[in-house]
């Protein structure tokens, strides 16, 4: 399987960036002392580990091809010099017909995975489903922050544990974010990126996931896809983002947490509102 040339962020060029996230997450509705003392053993957990968090992610440039209303067919932009790529790969949502008529002139479709910052005792199995471009990572202590602090404990479990998950979607979300704006840096004038789609966002099917895979090889990125389409590590997100005209509209934002079907777009206002 070809391997695209995998991206190595370096950790001291997100570590503005995912302390805010951080910072935003785990420290929601802390104020004076109990937030100090917050973000004080959050920066000592993650300085005992920063010399080994890996921060990779690999990118694929494909053509496109509109298939039918809601499936889109995509070939690897190698795959006219080398037998080892399919000649097209679907990709099937029901957002995808919101896109049909808008002049998609491309896709990039990327892994990405933060790794490193696991502790000894402290789990990392699981999925994390992250909002990148809300600017939101959906940590466990983004509604109820870093609870029951006095006893170095939290309703999520140990403080190491809650450190540990909150500074990978931290990363993550500063990762993806970085990884958009150099792609976006990339693209002619006159051309934008989409929001960012993919499995589990927009009502896509996870099962999707496949379909990424057949595009970027997610092991360059340090990604494992399970045979139930689950990814590894924990910190690991899939996304594709297509190259649009500078202006060219795109499905509402409240269709972005969609978990619906396809028959139940025929009944969505948002979808039908014109």
């Amino acid at each position: 399987m070809y391997r695209d040339t995998p991206v190595r962020i370096p950790e001291k060029e997100l570590r503005v960036s995912a302390e805010r996230h951080f910072a935003r997450a785990g420290g929601h509705g802390l104020t004076g002392k109990g937030r100090e003392v917050f973000l004080s053993g959050g920066r000592r957990y993650r300085d005992a580990r920063i010399q080994k968090i890996d921060i990779r992610a690999v990118v694929s440039f494909c053509d496109t091809k509109q298939e039918s209303p809601n499936s889109v067919l995509l070939k690897h932009a190698h795959a006219a010099k080398s037998s080892e790529f399919p000649e097209y790969v679907r990709l099937t949502a029901p957002v995808l017909e919101q896109y049909a008529k808008t002049s998609v002139t491309g896709a990039y479709v990327w892994f990405l995975s933060v790794s490193g910052l696991e502790s000894t005792g402290a789990g990392a199995d699981g999925e994390k489903a992250v909002d990148m471009d809300a600017g939101s990572t959906g940590g466990k202590g983004e509604e109820k922050g870093a609870a029951d602090m006095d006893d170095g404990s939290t309703e999520a479990g140990s403080i190491e544990s809650f450190y540990e998950t909150l500074w990978e979607e931290s990363y993550l979300a500063a990762a993806v974010s970085r990884l958009k704006k150099d792609l976006a840096g990339g693209i002619p004038s006159g051309y934008c990126l989409s929001p960012q789609m993919g499995p589990g966002y927009y009502g896509m099917s996870m099962e999707e996931i496949f379909a990424c895979g057949k595009l970027a090889d997610p092991g360059a990125a340090g990604v494992e896809i399970s045979e139930a389409g689950s990814m590894r590590p924990a910190a690991a997100s899939a996304g594709i983002y297509f190259v649009l005209p500078t202006g060219a509209p795109v499905p509402d934002q409240a269709c972005r947490s969609c978990v619906g079907d396809p028959s139940g777009c025929g009944f969505c206002l948002l979808r039908n509102k014109d």
